[in-house]
């Protein structure tokens, strides 16, 4: 095994754990090296992680080396690289804010955060599941292939990346988002931004990408390249026509500016 893939996983596993995603031995994180993936194994405690912890399986889940059994979760993070090949980093976790709205069954694809919108990209809720079955990969089907964060209904959180570094942070950055979000309820709740004013996020965020700022698209798997699938699926606020004269003002003033 790579020792330095394996102690990768270790240091997010442990982070899980100092930022409070995990308890005990919930949840379960991998990495997909050039030799396999590399997966917490089954009842790791995630704060006392060590390099043991770590499991060396194929695509079909086959252990390849280790001493312990992989995560009971396996099925859903090999659900997930079989779907996703852009993706190298999977995080399951039972993040209390996130898990909220699992346990309400509540969606996060209300365009609230711009920061969430680009990053992430709307975040489904999947169907209840019974843990470690395949009815777990089996919910997330209608959302794989687009989700970079899906909510386990009753369950917890699922983000990929790129790297397991970004999948670990898009769980920070959705734990911070729902935690704003109910913390916004004593205030009458949070306001989702206006059709026209997400359209002008995405139009502003392309303008950047295009001059070379942000994403090659060719190559990158991400929200921001995706933006007409995305922004179908994001739930906004109604669009007025002053709203909709403002954002062609602006784009024709971002237009003339770049000319």
């Amino acid at each position: 095994m790579n020792i330095a893939l394996q102690e990768e996983v270790v240091r997010f596993a442990r982070k899980a754990a100092e930022f409070g995603y995990v308890a005990s031995y919930d949840g379960n994180l991998s990495l997909r090296g050039e030799d396999g993936i590399y997966i917490t194994a089954t009842r790791t405690l995630k704060a006392e992680a060590r390099i043991e912890d770590i499991c060396l399986i194929d695509i079909d889940g086959k252990l390849l080396e280790g001493s312990r059994n992989p995560s009971s979760e396996t099925l859903m993070h090999l659900y997930i690289y079989r779907h996703r090949p852009d993706i190298k980093g999977v995080v399951h976790s039972h993040a209390p804010y996130s898990t909220a709205f699992a346990a309400a069954r509540k969606s996060m694809d209300v365009a609230i955060f711009p920061e969430v919108i680009l990053d992430i990209g709307p975040v489904p809720l999947a169907e209840y599941a019974t843990p470690s079955t395949e009815d777990v990969p089996n919910s997330l089907a209608p959302h794989v292939k687009w989700a970079n964060g899906i909510l386990l209904a009753n369950h917890g959180l699922v983000t990929t990346g790129s790297s397991l570094e970004e999948a670990f942070y898009r769980s920070e950055k959705l734990e911070h988002a729902a935690r704003t979000m109910i913390a916004s309820q004593v205030l009458g709740g949070p306001v989702p931004l206006r059709r026209c004013e997400v359209d002008y996020l995405y139009e502003t965020h392309l303008a950047f990408k295009r001059r070379g700022i942000l994403l090659d698209c060719e190559s990158v798997d991400h929200p921001s390249c995706r933006t007409i699938d995305d922004r179908d699926r994001l739930v906004c606020g109604t669009s007025d026509e002053k709203c909709k004269d403002e954002l062609i003002s602006k784009t024709v003033k971002a237009v003339l500016k770049r000319l």
